[in-house]
């Protein structure tokens, strides 16, 4: 059932919360382990840390690492190498049981966090459990030793039940201040797999009539089958909504009823069949997901033909790999050897080392992480002809015509990586990609002489930054210079926003970064002022607004943001952002064409060009110097946006601009600026 609703939900997208098929796992694992636990401990007083270890490694190592090996080298034969040496990274990680942080970690840069998915991500669950495997026999042995639960089997469960609120509480802070980390929380989790153990704890001692017992585990099922249809994605997770699988999982069990009519989802023979192959199903899925759309697309035949590969690679996995394994006899002990062998020097090392793997994610060198795509030549200035806009034009057709990549493409699908990136959107110097919050003096960017006479100042998000090129080039000349001051995830638009990765109060601290923005402008009274924003946030306002009412205060927000800036600069440019694109880290193979990476115009770019403009000619019609430029036709035609232009690779993701790609539509932008402005 569990490995059902996961595999149903990343083959086929439904249903959309068939992600709580993990959470089940998580109740069966701690039911499961707390089971054998308490049965040595019962029989031997003591637990064999060996024992226990080798059949976990015995039961786990086997087929997890079979199908990382195999990732990896399927990653280098289809990814070009910034994702190839990802997920070489990545299936490190999820070797050594600390994915879950890695991928915590990872997303720490948030750029990093809307890249593209890893084939062995869902390996964070599988290194939650082996941390809980590593503790939890630790922990239970403690238990009975310093609060005699073995005799006081009530001290047992308030034993396991503080742990689940511990780790509660835990879970609805974290889901509240960082979602995103909390999906991946150890500690979040943990209640998870304690309400198993918990199980495990009272199945034996709670009176249930057999009468009922199928009705229970039936009602535990249609609880567990109610969630993946009502959970999406967008809810809060894992708390307080992970409740709803877990007590499904529980129900059923405790319930452990006798095969029966209301039990036959679960004992007919191809469930018992799915459920012995259901480990391999859940290494073996993902992977072939995240490289079957990359090399065929996401057709419903290939969708079909990756879910009959998944089952036919996890019996070949579970006959050849996981079955011998298993059946490999370990030398038997005493019971003098047993107790000898259940010191705590295992454990404990074995907790230490994954603490410390864990911590080397976060403050480790950055390599360990993969933020940073090594080897290739940073690629931050033109190298090829500025194109005017016409001309940008007929390039952008014959890229929606292109059956093949460029031999030159620049930069290259192997040197793709955040240096690609102008350096205006580094968050050290020379950069000025600020962090919202930040209590240090912000970066801000300069380029031209010290002696210029004119100043034009580039403000805004990450995607202002982005545009850093192509501003330093329309003012270019000894006359000029140039500075940039921006603040990632922020607009300098007077709305209020809540991106989802930011944790609470980042509105508040957002409206302050816009403050200390229009101080700056005070101070630096820029002949122009050059202003642009991404276009995600129409879906992030902290109103709530829908429909039309986003486009109304969006556009207030920029008529207020000119208002204020007006008195303090010359003239005004309100630049519109590219316009969405295909993430080329995901879209881009070693066997895919440019077909792969064309993405249609989104409905969110017309809406918010429209906004801006209506802005833009309200201030005009009260005498405002104020100029908007549209860009969608530098590089979409049709409502179709290839990847690249001419030779030239537009995007490091799908929404920011690299630095090669900014400097080439640097003239066509300058002729939709008014001489007066640029003169």
């Amino acid at each position: 059932m569990a490995v059902a609703l996961v595999v149903g939900d990343h083959v086929f997208g439904w249903p959309h919360g068939g992600f709580i098929g993990v959470d089940v796992f998580f109740v069966i694992s701690g039911y499961l382990i707390t089971l054998l636990l308490l049965r040595e401990l019962g029989s031997t007083g003591t637990v064999s840390f060996r024992d226990f270890y080798v059949r976990r490694a015995k039961r786990i190592l086997p087929a997890a690492m079979v199908v990382l090996v195999a990732t990896v080298a399927v990653g280098y034969v289809l990814f070009f190498l910034p994702r190839a040496n990802q997920t070489a990274l990545d299936a490190l990680a999820a070797a050594l049981f600390v994915e879950n942080w890695h991928l915590v970690a990872v997303g720490t840069d948030y750029l990093q966090a809307q890249g593209p998915v890893s084939p062995v991500q869902h390996y964070w669950s599988l290194s939650i459990e082996e941390q809980f495997y590593a503790l939890w026999p630790l922990l239970l042995l403690f238990g009975f030793q310093l609060f005699d639960l073995g005799r006081r089997p009530r001290r047992l469960v308030w034993f396991i039940s503080v742990g689940i609120a511990v780790s509660l509480a835990w879970a609805a802070y974290r889901t509240s201040t960082a979602p995103t980390a909390a999906y991946f929380d150890t500690l979040a989790r943990a209640s998870e797999l304690l309400a198993g153990a918990l199980v495990a704890v009272v199945a034996g001692r709670v009176a249930i009539a057999d009468r009922f017992r199928a009705g229970l585990s039936l009602g535990g099922l249609v609880v567990i089958l109610v969630s993946a249809v009502v959970i999406s994605p967008s809810s809060p997770f894992p708390f307080p909504w992970v409740l709803a699988p877990v007590i499904g999982a529980a129900l059923v069990l405790l319930a452990d009823p006798p095969p029966s009519t209301a039990t036959a989802l679960l004992t007919n023979p191809v469930a018992q069949r799915l459920g012995q192959w259901s480990y391999s199903i859940y290494l073996w899925h993902f992977p072939v997901v995240v490289f079957g759309v990359v090399a065929l697309g996401s057709s419903l035949p290939v969708q079909l033909a990756l879910a009959v590969l998944t089952v036919l690679l996890s019996a070949a996995t579970y006959r050849w790999i996981e079955q011998p394994v298993l059946a490999i006899r370990s030398v038997p002990t005493s019971p003098w050897e047993r107790r000898r062998r259940g010191g705590i020097l295992l454990p404990v090392t074995l907790a230490g080392v994954l603490l410390v793997v864990g911590i080397a994610q976060f403050w480790g060198p950055a390599w360990l992480r993969g933020v940073e795509t090594s080897g290739a030549d940073p690629a931050i200035s033109a190298t090829q002809e500025r194109l005017a806009a016409d001309e940008l034009a007929e390039q952008v057709e014959d890229a929606l015509a292109a059956d093949s990549w460029p031999a030159d493409l620049t930069p290259s699908f192997d040197e793709l990586g955040p240096e690609q990136q102008a350096v205006a959107m580094g968050m050290a110097a020379p950069g000025c990609r600020n962090i919202v919050g930040a209590s240090d003096e912000p970066l801000v960017c300069q380029e031209g002489p010290e002696g210029a006479t004119k100043t034009a100042l580039l403000v805004g998000d990450s995607v202002a930054m982005s545009w850093a090129p192509t501003v330093n080039a329309t003012f270019e000349g000894d006359d000029w210079q140039v500075l940039a001051l921006g603040y990632a995830n922020c607009p300098f638009i007077d709305v209020a926003v809540a991106p989802e990765i930011e944790a609470p109060g980042f509105p508040e601290e957002c409206a302050a970064a816009r403050e200390r923005t229009l101080q700056f402008i005070q101070e630096t009274s820029p002949e122009v002022l050059v202003v642009s924003a991404g276009q995600g946030y129409l879906g992030d306002l902290v109103s709530g607004s829908e429909g039309e009412a986003v486009l109304d205060e969006w556009q207030r927000g920029l008529e207020s943001t000119l208002e204020a800036v007006e008195p303090f600069v010359g003239s005004v440019v309100v630049l519109s952002n590219p316009p969405l694109g295909a993430d080329p880290r995901a879209c881009g193979g070693r066997l895919g064409s440019p077909e792969d990476c064309v993405r249609p115009m989104t409905r969110g770019y017309v809406d918010k060009s429209e906004a801006e403009r209506a802005a833009v000619e309200e201030l005009q019609g009260a005498g405002a110097d104020v100029t908007y430029v549209d860009t969608r036709d530098l590089f979409c035609a049709d409502d179709r946006c290839p990847a690249f232009v001419g030779s030239v690779l537009l995007r490091t993701d799908e929404t920011h601009l690299t630095a090669v790609a900014a400097d080439l539509v640097a003239d066509a932008v300058r002729e939709r600026i008014p001489a007066r402005v640029r003169s």
